[in-house]
């Protein structure tokens, strides 16, 4: 019970600094529009020019303002509802919080060192490290050796497993795609726009991938681990799925339409990966008991 006290304030503080970082990103009013900018490395980009990402490119503006979107309507709520159940006892409920935390975590992650110096940039250090501890204070109130005897026999190890592998590699060579040739020509990715470098392309590559990985081993061989990281991965791919659909209908919005090969192939492939993510979530908890608590 130490930790749960800790607990209950982290997450209280990850609701409050959330909310208000969704509700800014989508409602706070101020500058003119789009206007034309040239960056550091010659090229001519369009800036936001509203609300607090103003100062981000058209593109990461208007993709921002989706994932607060997804954060306010669908990851707090949940957030809220799992907390409560793991609160009184539902066995399952604790993996589906710290799926929840890896998605903070990540949207933390993502303001704090990618979007452009804005008035919340501490609310964002303040959000990063309250995601981050309450990740990993989360992860020890597992009995992970007791873990595994939550799962029934028909829990979808081997397919949790491909999807994970696939993810993984997946999310990797996406990335590669964007970055290799331009480095091939030593030049930047066009992508990079007036950023100094890709933060979400090497969190992905260095943290993501290796997780995923280690998680889909993990589940082939029954190990506690895979339980541990592969419900939450697939929990964190499930709300990925939901921000690029918010992302994409928010930049369409700014009159950002991308040629059909970018739809089918890169956006395309992370809707179709966040759709197996729910259904394997879904059949991942319907696999797990409800009658031992694993959450102290």
């Amino acid at each position: 019970m130490k930790f749960l006290n800790v607990l209950n304030w982290l997450v209280a503080l990850i609701f409050i600094l959330s909310l208000t970082t969704a509700l800014c990103g989508l409602f706070l009013p101020g500058g003119e529009g789009p206007f034309p900018f040239t960056s550091l490395r010659g090229s001519e980009v369009q800036i936001f020019g509203r609300g607090l990402y103003q100062y981000d490119t058209l593109l990461v503006g208007a993709a921002l303002r989706g994932t607060d979107a997804v954060t306010l309507l669908l990851s707090l709520p949940l957030l809220v509802f799992s907390y409560l159940k793991a609160r009184h006892g539902n066995a399952s409920a604790p993996l589906l919080v710290l799926g929840l935390l890896f998605y903070f975590l990540y949207y933390a992650a993502s303001l704090a060192f990618s979007a452009a110096f804005n008035p919340l940039f501490l609310v964002y250090t303040a959000l990063f490290s309250a995601s981050l501890f309450a990740v990993l204070v989360m992860m020890t109130t597992f009995e992970v050796d007791s873990l595994a005897k939550l799962v029934k026999p028909n829990f979808p190890h081997r397919s949790t497993a491909i999807f994970l592998f696939t993810a993984g590699f997946g999310t990797l060579l996406i990335w590669l795609s964007e970055i290799t040739p331009a480095l091939l020509k030593s030049r930047a990715p066009d992508i990079i726009g007036t950023y100094t470098t890709l933060f979400t392309h090497a969190f992905d590559s260095a943290v993501i991938t290796p997780a995923a990985v280690i998680a889909a081993i993990a589940l082939l061989k029954r190990k506690p681990l895979g339980y541990l990281l592969g419900v939450p991965i697939l929990i964190l791919c499930a709300l990925i799925g939901a921000v690029v659909i918010s992302q994409t209908i928010f930049q369409a919005l700014e009159g950002l339409i991308f040629p059909l090969p970018t739809y089918v192939i890169m956006i395309g492939t992370w809707i179709v990966m966040g759709i197996f993510a729910i259904s394997l979530t879904i059949s991942s908890f319907r696999n797990l008991s409800q009658e031992k608590r694993v959450f102290s």
